[in-house]
């Protein structure tokens, strides 16, 4: 069963563009290294960002062994006053967001 783990977080007004270079920096990372099993997506509307991230499988990240990735999540904080740890989510419907095998309901 996959998982769906999402980060919320508001910046600074005067971080808005680093957040959103780091973000496309990682991913730039996250496609070359093409980890498969996974979805991966970041939105902004004005200050407030979202970060949402499917894994096939929860114990196998591939996100931990992208530096990229590393450095973004060490950047966060700086960035933000907010509490950035993934929260992890109920999917109780999809239609093509996600991996077409994610289950909606049991």
């Amino acid at each position: 069963m996959s998982t769906l783990q999402i980060v919320r977080f508001t910046t600074h007004h005067e971080s808005i563009a680093s957040a959103e270079t780091e973000i496309r920096r990682v991913f730039h990372a996250v496609t070359a290294a093409a980890p498969e099993d996974m979805q991966y997506l970041a939105v902004r509307s004005g200050r407030d960002f979202v970060l949402a991230l499917n894994l096939a499988d929860p114990a196998a990240n591939p996100l931990l062994g992208i530096e990229t990735a590393a450095h973004f999540r060490r950047a966060l904080p700086n960035w933000t006053s907010d509490g950035t740890a993934p929260q992890p989510f109920t999917v109780i419907g999809n239609y093509n967001m996600l991996a077409p095998a994610q289950e909606t309901s049991k």
